[in-house]
């Protein structure tokens, strides 16, 4: 089973809704209750807080300020949101952790197990249904970025990453033009965190399509708009080019659209 990140955004505050039932009707892999677990990292251990129990059926919600380990920083312009991860689970766990644990629940597939992970502000709310994974330290991150908006609204891109590891370690993250493979800027980003990355002093346009490349973390990338004079928020996240694959192997055609692109931006 997967774990769900609870997280900031700027000023807007994270909840997650979890649900303890099977996201869908063939897969019945387990009923009745389950314990909730929390993870954060110190830089060092993973720390767990135990969140109770979880009925069959039933929906909790889990918001931000319940967590005191949930601040941000800055870091040469990159604004670092700490992460928790929620997790359900048939058994308690000792603690701190040496790395994120393996979970002894049978994993639903089609699709898998999600809760709805979403953004609040004053009068506007977002959210999408989704989880995350850990990925290796030697994976790479290849994403377009075609949801910029224009006029009155603030735009981001948000890189969420988890690793199995609890100590940090950092990355950079290149911006590029697509059409021209000139090189933009790099930001440094941080694993077991989500990065947030201004995007509005680049002076993009509606012609102009940012492609953004890390060598060596990988994660999933949003698009997070919020409007200068209402507040209101919006929120988008791309798919992997392996999603966009009908025939064949998906896994080999995503590493040949990265080859082409790595090529095409000249990255060493």
């Amino acid at each position: 089973m997967s774990f769900y990140p609870l997280f900031n955004i700027n000023e807007n505050k994270g909840f997650v809704t979890l649900a303890n039932f099977s996201p869908n009707n063939w897969e019945k892999v387990h009923e009745g209750t389950k314990d909730v677990s929390a993870y954060h990292t110190d830089g060092k251990k993973w720390q767990i807080d135990d969140m109770g129990t979880m009925i069959e059926n039933e929906l909790r919600v889990f918001e931000a300020p319940d967590f005191a380990s949930l601040h941000a920083e800055e870091h040469d312009g990159t604004r670092i949101e700490e992460l928790v991860l929620l997790e359900l689970r048939l058994d308690k766990l000792a603690k701190p952790l040496d790395e994120l644990p393996n979970s002894i629940l049978p994993a639903n597939h089609w699709p898998e197990s999600r809760a709805t992970i979403g953004f609040k502000a004053e009068n506007s709310r977002v959210s999408y249904q989704g989880e995350i994974n850990p990925t290796p330290p030697k994976s790479t991150l290849l994403t377009f970025h075609p949801f910029i908006q224009f006029d009155d609204i603030h735009n981001y891109f948000v890189f969420v990453n988890i690793e199995k590891s609890p100590q940090h370690r950092w990355s950079e993250m290149e911006i590029f033009h697509s059409e021209s493979g000139k090189k933009i800027d790099s930001k440094k980003v941080r694993n077991n965190a989500a990065n947030i990355i201004k995007l509005d002093e680049y002076g993009f346009t509606p012609d102009n399509l940012p492609v953004f490349y890390c060598k060596s973390m990988a994660g999933i990338p949003f698009g997070f708009g919020q409007s200068i004079s209402t507040g209101m928020l919006s929120l988008e996240h791309t798919h992997p080019p392996a999603s966009l694959t009908l025939h064949g192997n998906r896994f080999f055609s995503q590493r040949d659209i990265k080859i082409a692109w790595v090529k095409h931006l000249n990255i060493s």
